[in-house]
């Protein structure tokens, strides 16, 4: 494994200490530091990130708040060695791509974006807690983190 792509998930999960999984997320970051790993993200999980941290805040005042915790979490995050940002590919046939994705794969578009991403740019390893995934990891086309 030379390249991994975050999901959205495992960055809600190194980000809030009360999860479960939150310990797991550390212990597999490191790995892929220590050993130097490319990381990526993209925009979209990037969207998907900041949704799930401010889905339970309601109150404005509240809001503004998190939305400074969210900022210096996401800057964090942003600022992890061996991190890169890459986009969603953008011609036309990767958008048509995206049903047969759906279709081959039973996922749902967003997720059939992800997987887009990581085709277009040869990435091998996914890290996710997603169980939609297990098609797409029983292809072997991409492997979860271990």
């Amino acid at each position: 494994m030379s390249q991994c792509y975050l999901d959205a998930n495992f960055l809600v999960f190194l980000k809030n200490e009360n999860a479960p999984q939150h310990r797991e997320v550390l212990t597999k970051l490191a790995n892929l530091i220590k050993r130097k790993v490319y990381i990526f993200v993209s925009p979209l999980v990037i969207d998907e990130f900041i949704h799930a941290m401010l889905f339970s805040v309601k109150r404005r005042a509240k809001f503004d708040k998190e939305i400074f915790n969210l900022k210096n979490a996401l800057k964090e995050i942003l600022d992890l060695p061996f991190l890169r940002i890459i986009g969603t590919p953008i011609d036309s046939n990767s958008q048509l791509m995206i049903l047969d994705i759906m279709i081959k794969y039973d996922l749902k578009p967003r997720d059939s974006y992800h997987l887009l991403i990581m085709l277009a740019n040869s990435i091998d390893t996914f890290a996710t807690f997603d169980t939609d995934f297990k098609k797409v990891f029983a292809s072997k086309l991409i492997l979860p983190l271990d």
